[in-house]
């Protein structure tokens, strides 16, 4: 796939539960300072997609994985994109939670919500080990403004 422009910002956290508020946040204020609105459909998916894709991969990948890099894209100025990069070789799939079940749904809400605004869900196998787990969705865009710094 080529991209005409795309803007991106990574950021990394230790695989810990306490960290995935952190940087949620940072996916926020990045796309806020792109020019997406923050109570706009498209960073309300974003923002629970990460939130459950971090999630997975601190709960999942977190004895392989010392740190995860979450990577925020802003493609050709209409899509926007959040990977989870973790280094589990596994490919996560949707699970069919009990109904009294308290964990087990964030991958499928995250297909759901993200197929609602025509965007997809896929994952990507790196070089090295692990693999990326990317939401992708259009989006539109209003003037940008600075990127925060990265929470570290």
């Amino acid at each position: 796939m080529t991209f005409r422009h795309r803007r991106t910002r990574t950021i990394t956290i230790p695989a810990r539960d306490e960290h995935v508020p952190l940087a949620r946040r940072a996916v926020v204020d990045t796309l806020r300072a792109w020019g997406l609105p923050e109570d706009g459909e498209a960073v309300y998916a974003i923002r629970l997609s990460s939130s459950e894709l971090l999630a997975n991969a601190v709960r999942h990948a977190c004895a392989v994985t010392a740190e995860i890099t979450v990577v925020v894209e802003l493609v050709d100025g209409d899509r926007i994109r959040v990977g989870v990069h973790d280094d589990h070789p596994g490919r996560p799939a949707p699970a069919d939670a009990a109904a009294d079940a308290t964990s087990g749904r964030g991958l499928r809400i995250v297909h759901m919500i993200v197929g609602e605004l025509n965007g997809v869900v896929f994952t990507e196998h790196t070089a090295t080990r692990g693999k990326t787990v990317w939401a992708e969705l259009p989006c539109s865009v209003r003037e940008e403004t600075p990127v925060p710094t990265a929470p570290r």
